[in-house]
């Protein structure tokens, strides 16, 4: 009885580390958002710093890393990340761009994913041109007008 209540108290200590640094891990990496513990507020903030740094410019919105699963041979073979920020001029519309925020993500998302499933060949260099017209198209759409543009600052591929 005392073998099985330690493996089961191992089993548990396993399970509550993995559950406390899953929040952490997700907004370390930039794409899960805010909320969590005060250990995750840290990097986002400075990351916002980072973004800032980029263009001066007062109608520039930085976004959090985009990124899509690359697959070949059927199984996941790397990871597709994208920087980018929305140029946009018009306050009404930077306002609905940070509304749907949300929206305009799973937008993004969803047309990298179709990119590098059907597009992209696993070793070759990302077209960044075709991926900037993705999200431009998904940003109108998802928006309802033209007006804000997609800068994009890196394109890069992580292999396994």
């Amino acid at each position: 009885m005392t073998r099985s209540r330690s493996l089961l108290t191992c089993g548990l200590v396993a399970v509550l580390l993995a559950s406390a640094t899953g929040p952490a891990l997700a907004a370390s990496g930039g794409g899960g958002g805010g909320g969590g513990g005060g250990g995750g507020h840290a990097p986002a903030q400075g990351e916002e710093t980072r973004r800032r740094m980029i263009t001066p410019s007062q109608t520039y919105m930085p976004l959090p890393p985009l990124t899509a699963t690359v697959q070949a041979n059927h199984r996941a073979r790397g990871l597709l990340q994208i920087e980018a920020g929305l140029e946009i001029a018009d306050p009404e519309l930077r306002r609905r761009a940070e509304r749907y925020l949300p929206r305009l993500r799973n937008a993004w998302v969803s047309g990298l994913s179709a990119y590098t499933g059907m597009s992209y060949r696993f070793g070759d260099v990302p077209d960044a041109d075709r991926i900037a017209q993705i999200l431009q198209e998904a940003t109108d759409i998802t928006l309802g007008e033209e007006g804000a543009e997609v800068l994009i600052g890196m394109v890069i591929i992580h292999a396994d």
